[in-house]
């Protein structure tokens, strides 16, 4: 897609159900001009706002995809008007898109010994679909490491992947009670020799998770997570400072390498 053009696509709500605490998963049928099968992990859709008050799009990381059907899933918390009124769309019922949107970091297996995605609550959705696209190159190389703060918030992940997931709750009603940052920064101390570690939340988690992987020498990228209005790279609105300079987290992310990130700066 064109950095300056926005091609609006009407897309079907295949389906739109809850499956934890204030989150929802939606798969989507998009009906023209959207490739299913060039989507990689790491992009994401930009959503029209449903509010009429509303002047700004919702950035939506793609989840999961199906070549067969040409469909592919996104995973929300309802946190505002525009994702409550997103929840209570139903199936069949239309929504227009723009994507898929940024740049895929693409991860040639044979270089590490494992891929460690870390995520932080919702930041757990853009990881599954690495997850997939990884094991189905190479069995068993991908672990999956998912916080959140009580059980109620879980995602059931059987639906994404048949690995065991590490978890950890901060409630501590099942697995490792604690963040998900001391659950890793206690499994990285036996890592293996060439270890990618791949993560997404909250940016205080993944600045933590960043300062773990540079202690133990380790490669660490990170997605990030902006408010975006065009998703192109044009309204700047998503802008961060690296060490590169500033990047716009749309256009040239939203996967950057964590240590280039000036943490500090954002919000």
């Amino acid at each position: 897609m064109e950095e300056n053009k926005v091609i609006v696509l009407p897309a079907e709500i295949i389906k739109n159900e809850q499956v934890a605490k204030n989150t929802w998963q939606m798969t989507l049928y998009p009906r023209f001009d959207f490739d299913v099968t060039n989507t990689s992990p790491g992009q994401f859709v930009c959503l029209e706002p449903l509010a009429s008050d509303s002047v700004m799009a919702r950035p939506f990381s793609i989840s999961m995809i199906s070549t067969s059907k040409s469909t592919f899933k996104i995973i929300y918390r309802v946190v505002g008007k525009n994702t409550l009124l997103m929840s209570k769309l139903k199936n069949g019922q239309t929504i227009k898109l723009w994507g898929p949107l940024g740049n895929s970091e693409i991860i040639d297996s044979r270089l590490y010994d494992e891929v460690w995605l870390i995520g932080g609550g919702i930041g757990i959705a853009p990881l599954l679909f690495f997850e997939k696209v990884i094991s189905e190159y190479q069995e068993h190389i991908a672990r999956v490491f998912y916080g959140v703060k009580d059980v109620l918030e879980m995602i059931p992940l059987k639906v994404y992947t048949p690995e065991e997931v590490q978890i950890a709750t901060e409630d501590g009603l099942i697995n490792f009670h604690g963040l998900i940052t001391d659950l890793f920064a206690q499994k990285i101390i036996s890592k293996p020799a060439k270890l990618l570690v791949i993560t997404c939340g909250p940016n205080r988690m993944m600045q933590k998770v960043s300062e773990i992987c540079q202690q133990y020498n380790t490669e660490c990228l990170a997605i990030l997570e902006q408010v975006m209005a065009c998703g192109i790279g044009v309204c700047l609105g998503c802008s961060i400072k690296t060490t590169k300079g500033m990047k716009r987290v749309c256009h040239d992310g939203p996967i950057f390498k964590a240590e280039e990130v000036i943490w500090n700066e954002l919000g």
